[in-house]
């Protein structure tokens, strides 16, 4: 039985499956009814992603959506039970198996929206879910069962777990220890000690990269008219450093920090807050893609009061990395 560990999240959507496959890509999609009919040698087919249906509709998804039809994205929690969260789900699988599969699925949500949607979640991916990639042959994947848990705390299992699901023996998994994952639309805290949830330094809020992102993307249609960059477009150019504009890079560096370092003060006043005594925890972790983008930059400001901070190994995927750990403590 395949074991699944699929983390969709508001900026992107990142698998992994223990197959040794994984995959990232935008959390976009779009309608392909808008999209023209292309020529397109065979090599550059193969990157392009397309899910259709049994009701016969077809959505382009990631990066294909983006360049062939008006791409949306969804930033309300509600988004779990959508249709866009299916077509991605879809897409991820297409990714990681080819034709049947059945498998073990183990996914996550945010602290703020776990309550609330966990349960509804889990029994809508159980079951089989059936699809076509790019015309091809139907495939079917069947979600054996489930499991949904909290982002941050899939964070720390990938620090306190062994790739094969078992529990080591380190600071993350007997200590207390503070995790903070930042993403594109949530900032998840949680404090555990010897990997129990401690209830009152673990909350979540809305304090993510996404407003910082927009921002970027206005300051950079004012400097250049031409190009009007999207929130995801401008995450995938701050992971890569620059931006073209007339076939030319640019530094994105002038335009992300006078939002970004903003939002790393937020982030060490809101982290000042919920965690006002930072003597008691062995180890604090940044994790999520938001920690990636906000790096040394957060992390020089946390080191004055957290002086035990890190930065998780991976961190983009480190949600799915745990994942796919607890899935092997539990199923394989």
């Amino acid at each position: 039985m395949a074991l699944t560990a699929i983390d969709n999240g508001f900026n992107f959507v990142k698998a992994l499956s223990d197959n040794g496959r994984q995959c990232i890509f935008p959390s976009v999609i779009g309608m392909s009814s808008l999209a023209r009919q292309t020529f397109s040698i065979p090599q550059a087919k193969q990157s392009r992603m397309g899910i259709a249906f049994e009701d016969g509709q077809t959505w382009l998804v990631g990066n294909t959506a983006i360049q062939h039809s008006v791409a949306g994205g969804r930033r309300d929690p509600g988004w779990v039970l959508s249709q866009a969260w299916e077509v991605l789900l879809c897409a991820a699988f297409s990714e990681l198996y080819q034709a049947r599969a059945s498998t073990y699925v183990v996914t996550g949500l945010p602290l703020e929206d776990w309550s609330a949607w966990s349960d509804k979640l889990r029994a809508r991916l159980i079951g089989p879910h059936r699809f076509k990639r790019n015309g091809g042959a139907w495939q079917t994947i069947t979600v054996e069962d489930a499991m949904v848990i909290t982002q941050a705390y899939s964070s720390l299992l990938d620090q306190a777990m062994s790739d094969s699901g078992r529990i080591l023996t380190n600071v993350f998994s007997t200590g207390m220890v503070a995790v903070a994952d930042i993403g594109g639309n949530t900032l998840n805290l949680l404090v555990a000690d010897n990997l129990e949830e401690i209830g009152q330094w673990t909350q979540g809020d809305g304090l993510g990269l996404l407003k910082a992102l927009d921002q970027v993307a206005r300051d950079i249609h004012a400097t250049y008219p031409g190009i009007r960059p999207k929130a995801r477009e401008v995450s995938q150019w701050l992971a890569a450093g620059t931006f073209a504009v007339d076939g030319k890079a640019v530094d994105i560096g002038p335009f992300a920090k006078p939002h970004l370092d903003p939002l790393a003060e937020m982030v060490v006043n809101r982290l000042s807050e919920v965690w006002s005594e930072p003597g008691r925890f062995s180890a604090v972790l940044l994790t999520g893609g938001g920690s990636l983008a906000l790096g040394q930059t957060l992390k020089a400001k946390m080191e004055g009061v957290y002086p035990n901070v890190t930065i998780a190994h991976n961190a983009q995927f480190s949600n799915c990395q745990g994942y796919l750990k607890l899935a092997r403590d539990m199923w394989g």
